[in-house]
């Protein structure tokens, strides 16, 4: 027997949550073929892997690397991670649809996190093909943003849908769907998804049950309204009878991190009353997102434009501040707890030299209150400003990610892929999150096994998707393998030095190809667009 080929030596972890042991795989063309404790056969490369995990390939359950795909197939800060499929489509946030009249308030509404997109489509299915076209390194499971849904339907306007605006979105939520998307994404903090009231979303939750969609979501607040926000989206998914998956499970600011206990146990009680809910957490304690998103959500009615408007209008700063600023010293909105100032760090904006500063830092060299500080900061940079944000307790983030029904889902926005120049600080969950469950929770902190890690990385988020033949090493399965070193598996990117690639994931096999070969990226992509099991 030849096979195209063969992993020898290696232990394997298959993805199922059961225990480790020796096997050799073979793969001919992209499937696994032979799993065995020795595979004596030929084969047109071996790769000797000995002393390495081979594991089934990635799967980040939450992932906007799509606002970057057609500048950066390569996907080169995930594929090094092992990651192999990559689910996208998040937070309400899609490039399609797109009304050739909206082109300026869809690019205004995706701006500000490092890219500018360039949008040569109108209709779901285009924009599959044109992503497609650009071969990306890893497989690609798309949803549909209702926030593009409705901005598509209704423009950027802060009022419940009516019944003809519900049709026509319900109309392009199944064209999506008949065009591949897995199901639609909301974005409860972000305009226009803001707008919505749990009505809209249950009635385009239940308009896609026959063709077995998933809602996604951010939920509306995470903060104070957390444990109504959960409810809420559990009881979007049980009255429209689709599966719903909450996005990034946590409690933000201080004064709400005891409220996560009553968020999982909402979460345990609505499985056991057998409605299909889970989730996805990423291993770190700041979040990351555009900084107009800490504008509250009348600010933004109207879209980007108006928003600057906004800023500019001295009355319109003071019911800002007034809303948002918390004991004079911190700044939050309904949707996020409070969070210090010099816990908001710059991400990303044109002038590079504020990259890395936090608000406080940068009040204190303008002389303005970090409130006005912000708020200028907005306005000369149109919005176009990506932030990093500590707000979580890393007690709870042990908390989740050791919660059987919760995922690893990066959550990550990466700013660059590839090389030369590398601007902005993303958040290091870009390029570290797989092997930081791996190495920081599973071999130093022992928060679970090694198995359990590589099972919510792989096999959990397969099985949650309906991805029957990844997600998993056995015979018949597609080979989406990583290999790996248990001993020294290390996210490597940090806060402020995040363009740092992992260490100790020699290789990485999309599709039966080799994709990270010694440490090296291989191409052109061997990644797909994966069409739902329907």
């Amino acid at each position: 027997m030849a096979w195209s080929l063969l992993l020898r030596g290696g232990t394997l972890i298959d993805g199922t949550g059961t225990p480790r042991r020796r096997a050799d795989v073979a793969v001919e063309g992209e499937r696994v073929v032979a799993v065995a404790p020795s595979l004596a056969g030929a084969a047109d490369r071996v790769l000797d892997v000995a002393g390495r995990v081979v594991a089934p390939g990635f799967i980040d359950m939450h992932s906007h690397s799509d606002l970057f795909y057609f500048g950066c197939p390569s996907a080169e800060s995930k594929i090094r991670q092992g990651v192999t499929t990559e689910v996208v489509g998040m937070c309400s946030f899609s490039q399609a649809p797109l009304r050739p009249d909206q082109h300026a308030l869809v690019e205004g509404w995706v701006g500000g996190i490092g890219m500018t997109p360039d949008l040569k489509w109108e209709t779901f299915g285009q924009y599959l093909d044109a992503l497609r076209s650009v071969r990306p390194s890893v497989n690609v499971v798309h949803l549909v943003g209702h926030g593009a849904l409705r901005i598509a339907a209704m423009g950027f306007e802060a009022r419940p849908a009516g019944a003809d605006d519900l049709r026509a979105m319900e109309r392009l939520l199944g064209d999506a769907m008949d065009a591949g998307a897995w199901g639609f994404s909301t974005g409860l903090v972000y305009p226009p998804s803001a707008y919505a009231n749990t009505q809209e979303l249950i009635a385009l939750a239940r308009s896609m049950r026959s063709r077995h969609g998933f809602y996604f979501s951010h939920v509306r607040g995470e903060s104070a309204m957390l444990l109504d926000s959960i409810a809420e989206a559990i009881r979007i998914g049980d009255e429209a009878g689709v599966p719903a998956q909450i996005a990034h499970v946590k409690a933000s600011g201080r004064e709400n991190w005891s409220k996560l206990e009553g968020a999982l146990g909402l979460i345990d009680d609505a499985r056991r009353r057998g409605v299909d809910v889970a989730g996805d957490v990423y291993p770190y304690n700041a979040g990351s997102t555009k900084m107009d998103n800490l504008m509250p959500a009348w600010a933004h009615e109207g879209g980007m434009a108006k928003l600057l408007e906004r800023l500019t209008d001295r009355a319109a700063r003071k019911r800002i501040t007034d809303e948002c600023l918390v004991a004079g010293e911190r700044w939050g909105t309904v949707s996020q707890g409070g969070v210090g100032f010099d816990q908001i760090f710059i991400a990303a904006c044109r002038r590079r030299e504020l990259e890395g500063l936090n608000l406080a830092q940068l009040a204190s060299q303008t002389g303005r209150a970090p409130a006005e500080t912000l708020m200028d900061l907005l306005l000369e940079e149109k919005c176009a400003v990506g932030m990093v944000s500590f707000s979580q307790s890393l007690e709870n983030v042990a908390k989740v990610l050791a919660h059987p029904a919760l995922m690893i889902g990066s959550d990550s926005i990466p700013l660059f892929e590839g090389e030369g120049d590398k601007p902005g600080k993303p958040h290091p969950r870009c390029y570290g999150t797989f092997p930081r469950v791996l190495s920081e929770y599973a071999r130093e902190r022992k928060l679970f096994s090694l198995e359990t890690a590589v099972h919510k990385m792989s096999g959990m988020p397969a099985q949650r998707l309906g991805l029957r033949d990844r997600g998993v090493v056995r015979e018949g399965a597609v080979a989406d393998l990583a290999v790996f070193d248990a001993a020294t598996v290390k996210d490597e990117s940090t806060y402020p030095d995040p363009h740092r690639y992992p260490s100790g994931i020699p290789y990485v096999i999309v599709n039966g190809r080799v994709a990270v070969d010694g440490g090296r990226l291989v191409g052109p992509g061997a990644g797909r667009v994966l069409a739902p099991p329907r």
